[in-house]
């Protein structure tokens, strides 16, 4: 397990040193910045911040994702990592920890983006704001949601494999998606009368994602994207290991 581990640093390493995912995380910075200077009087608590930020990050995450196995086969690994000396169960577990550890360091940049937004809104928010947010449950929420999604992310790419267009195209989606979530999360959390179709919408992954972002643990949303990201993942390990790897 160790060895599987050091497997899955590595991984985590190269994908963080991927130009695409310093301008996601550098992006993020910069658009949760502007609603600082330019849009403060719109959100009135730390916590709002978060969610702006991460609604940004979620790009970053997705794409992160997607390298966890894109990266074996863009540089011609995947031969070789899927055919040496471990399983491709194994291997797949080690992606699965590689989701984690991206999920705890999203969290970071998370925490970073809050401390940064306290000392610029000292007046309003301050030091203390920081300090009043439940830390532990903003890196279980970006766990989770790195996870759950990510490993759509994985799955999608076990199937497509080397046509990397689908799998830009899926993060392109879901990011959209996960924008115009906003409004029927709000619409639900206002008790308002939403139609079957919704509520049976309100059960997926996508919807999930989105709610869980406004950082107040829904539990249930929090179960929901755990059990997904599982079955996912399961999916994905099993289509690995059928699959011929040339």
């Amino acid at each position: 397990m160790a060895k599987l581990f050091k497997l899955s640093l590595v991984d985590v390493k190269n994908i963080l040193h991927s130009k695409g995912i310093i301008v996601c995380i550098i992006g993020a910075f910069i658009y949760s910045g502007l609603w600082s200077f330019f849009a403060s009087s719109r959100l009135h608590s730390l916590i709002g911040y978060t969610f702006e930020f991460t609604r940004f990050l979620y790009v970053g995450i997705l794409y992160a994702s997607i390298l966890v196995i894109q990266n074996d086969i863009r540089f011609n690994t995947s031969k070789v990592i899927f055919s040496g000396i471990f399983s491709r169960v194994q291997i797949m577990i080690s992606k699965f920890m590689s989701l984690i550890i991206l999920g705890f360091v999203f969290s970071i940049a998370v925490e970073l983006n809050n401390f940064i937004t306290s000392l610029i809104l000292n007046n309003k928010i301050g030091f203390s704001g920081f300090l009043a947010l439940n830390h532990i449950e903003i890196i279980i929420t970006i766990i989770v949601l790195t996870f759950s999604m990510g490993s759509i992310m994985v799955l999608t790419v076990a199937i497509t494999f080397k046509n990397k267009k689908n799998t830009i195209g899926l993060v392109l989606f879901l990011s959209l998606i996960n924008f115009y979530n906003a409004a029927i999360v709000m619409l639900s959390r206002r008790g308002a009368h939403l139609p079957k179709g919704i509520l049976e919408y309100m059960k997926t992954p996508f919807y999930n994602a989105t709610n869980i972002m406004y950082y107040d643990f829904p539990i249930k949303s929090i179960l929901i994207n755990v059990t997904w990201g599982i079955i996912f993942f399961i999916g994905a390990t099993i289509i690995m290991n059928r699959r011929e790897i040339k």
